[in-house]
């Protein structure tokens, strides 16, 4: 443990020589969660970690120092702008950061000074943007992050917090420590990743208005769990089940060993749980785990059965259709391996082994993760198709596939001045949280096309306003 000069929370564990950190560009990871504050507000919490290698250390007075300034700023990311216009900030600070450790000597890749700030803001879409001001030796650095900042002033909804993953987790001596937290040390991990050299994954999230369930009993159920990239069901040994006393708000802590993981993505995955076992509220974050020294395991269960299923008489057509229709919930690695699939059988045994996977309920004759991506495929078809082309090859039949149901759409065909247009708000998308998404009629022909989302990976336009104003 280090000392530090400043009054931030920060924590250091540092890398190289002072020689070789002033050749390089300082490494920043970036991440946040957001939290109940008051009926006007949520509280942000930004979290950023310094790779300790990449800072530039100079000796002062028989020891070793690194002044950092950075300019944090939350700006709104949904204006209605004219193109060029400024977007307006909500919240900005500077802050000038200072390390100091004993000597370099002890320095080791990967390790890295942590700071977290907070910022009471309005619910809302925003931009988090970190910049670090150009020196002598480094250019200017900037980073930028979408911010979904929830509202959790409704009081008649169960609400649960985002996910803050963290290295560290434990009760505090003292209000003093660094990342205190109602009682607890929380200590961020900005990357999201895990594995060799930090095999324990630790959570922290707050639920909301509990008493709402006491109708139905004085307890509920905290489940928590972790799964591979796009696959519902929890893997083995990787689950939680919690019976916790109603309270509000509540504290959830919890930390899973991924000692044993291959390297890859996954998801933690929380639900809130009420006495019918329904869940009420999820939410779920992705990370990364990096273990190069483990293998991953080809799953191979009922590959015996195939000779006797559905998929060893499917026709071409249906083996085709099929393919098309599961591109947009394949991983990367599934939509690779697909596109090199040449031979029947082989596509044929790769798509029982595409919905096995998913199958949240294997002992069971019915498939219903499959089943119900069918039925939002037949919705879609029902809802969206047009002239050219079938509803799930749609815009927002692709949503639908890949997202499934939004929690609430807000259609918007009649507003003066403004091409027909829809938004669909989603509570919790795995790896996402809350989300927006605007598909738009822009020529008036019935095709609603994806204008901005806040996922990552979609498309984002900034000032879709000004796109859809019927001038």
């Amino acid at each position: 443990m280090v000392r530090l000069l400043t009054s931030c929370l920060l924590v250091a564990l540092v890398t190289v020589s002072v020689s070789q950190a002033q050749d390089m560009p300082i490494q920043l990871d970036v991440d946040h969660a957001s939290f109940a504050y008051d009926e006007s507000a949520s509280m942000v919490e930004m979290y950023m970690a310094f790779e300790a290698r990449t800072l530039p250390f100079l000796a002062v007075d028989g020891h070793f120092a690194a002044s950092l300034p950075v300019d944090v700023t939350i700006q709104r990311s949904t204006e209605a702008l004219l193109p060029g216009s400024p977007a307006e900030a909500v919240w900005s600070d500077s802050l000038d950061l200072s390390f100091v450790i004993a000597d370099t000597t002890g320095l080791q890749e990967g390790q890295q000074f942590v700071h977290q700030v907070r910022a009471a803001v309005p619910p809302g879409e925003y931009e988090l943007q970190i910049n670090l001001p150009a020196s002598a030796t480094r250019p200017q650095l900037m980073l930028r992050r979408d911010v979904i900042v929830p509202d959790f002033s409704d009081s008649d909804l169960v609400e649960l917090s985002d996910i803050t993953l963290a290295s560290e987790l434990r009760r505090a001596t003292s209000r003093e420590e660094a990342f205190f937290k109602n009682g607890l040390v929380v200590k961020p991990n900005a990357n999201q990743l895990y594995g060799a050299g930090l095999s324990q994954l630790f959570f922290y999230a707050e639920a909301y208005n509990l008493d709402r369930l006491a109708a139905q009993s004085d307890e509920y159920t905290l489940l928590a769990y972790i799964a591979q990239a796009n696959v519902p069901q929890p893997i083995d040994g990787l689950q939680r089940r919690t019976q916790r006393p109603l309270r509000s708000p509540d504290v959830l802590v919890g930390n899973f060993n991924l000692a044993t993981l291959p390297s890859g993505s996954y998801f933690l995955r929380v639900a809130l749980l009420n006495a019918d076992n329904e869940s009420v509220v999820e939410r779920s974050r992705k990370f990364f785990v990096y273990n190069p020294h483990i293998q991953q395991v080809v799953r191979q269960s009922l590959e015996a059965d195939f000779e006797t299923s559905q998929y060893a008489t499917m026709e071409v057509e249906d083996v085709d259709k099929m393919m098309e229709h599961i591109q947009s919930i394949a991983t990367d690695n599934e939509r690779s391996r697909m596109r090199g699939i040449k031979d029947l059988e082989e596509r044929r045994r790769f798509l029982m082994n595409f919905w096995q996977t998913r199958d949240p309920n294997p002992n069971s004759p019915l498939n219903e993760f499959q089943d119900e991506f069918y039925q939002r495929l037949q919705y879609a078809n029902d809802r969206y198709t047009t002239t050219f082309d079938e509803g799930w090859e749609t815009d927002r039949g692709r949503a639908l596939l890949k997202y499934g149901t939004p929690t609430n759409v807000e259609p918007h065909l009649f507003d003066r001045g403004f091409r027909p247009y829809e938004i669909w708000q989603y509570n919790n998308i795995p790896g996402e949280g809350q989300a927006v998404f605007i598909f738009a009629d822009r020529d008036g022909y019935g095709f609603f096309e994806l204008l901005h989302s806040t996922v990552s990976g979609e498309r984002k336009l900034v000032n879709w306003q000004q796109e859809i104003r019927d001038t």
